[in-house]
């Protein structure tokens, strides 16, 4: 859950300054705000665990990589960088950010939901996401319920497609891969019994 550091300005030097701090946390640089990104709820954690399990276990021998929450991604608006709950990159590149390496070419991000969340990775964050050329899929899964939200870009159009079904799969053509909800949602006690 998202907790707000300070209320002043803090200049991006100071803030590069913490993250590098490595002391195990988390911060997003948000326009002069800096975030904590930590302590997130069982249902978050276990879906975060599920999709990222899902991606690692379908990518595999592709090339392609998952990566997790600590994982640094490289944004063109806002931020220097967020940290999306996954992503993976095939052929990841990467470029290296006051001594941290940094993701540059996420071809898909994942962000799950809470309700302290849902309105920033709804909002500035996918927007700051667009930015990136090679993103190609973007997925918001909720924790509270079945929903996954599927942004897909095709030219410079992102078109969103609601998936609520234990029964449906997200279909990721350019991975070649589909994830099922009831996959996604395992143990986390909303699928139908």
């Amino acid at each position: 859950m998202p907790s707000a550091l300070k209320t002043r300005f803090v200049p991006l030097d100071d803030y590069f300054a913490l993250d590098a701090e490595g002391s195990g946390e988390r911060w997003e640089w948000r326009n002069g705000d800096v975030v904590c990104m930590s302590g997130a709820q069982p249902e978050h954690n276990t879906i975060c665990l599920n999709i990222g399990a899902e991606l690692r276990a379908h990518l595999r021998g592709s090339g392609c990589r998952t990566y997790t929450s600590d994982q640094r991604v490289k944004v063109h608006a806002g931020s220097p960088y967020l940290y999306p709950d996954c992503s993976v990159a095939c052929d990841p590149s990467f470029m290296t950010i006051n001594g941290l390496r940094t993701l540059l070419n996420p071809v898909l991000i994942v962000e799950v939901l809470s309700p302290s969340s849902a309105q920033d990775d709804k909002g500035t964050k996918f927007m700051q996401y667009q930015t990136i050329e090679s993103l190609q899929d973007y997925l918001l899964i909720d924790s509270t319920e079945v929903a996954v939200l599927h942004y897909r870009k095709a030219g410079d159009v992102w078109t969103p497609r609601l998936f609520e079904q234990a029964s449906d799969e997200v279909g990721l053509p350019e991975l070649g891969i589909a994830l099922p909800l009831a996959e996604i949602y395992l143990d986390i006690g909303l699928l139908p019994g």
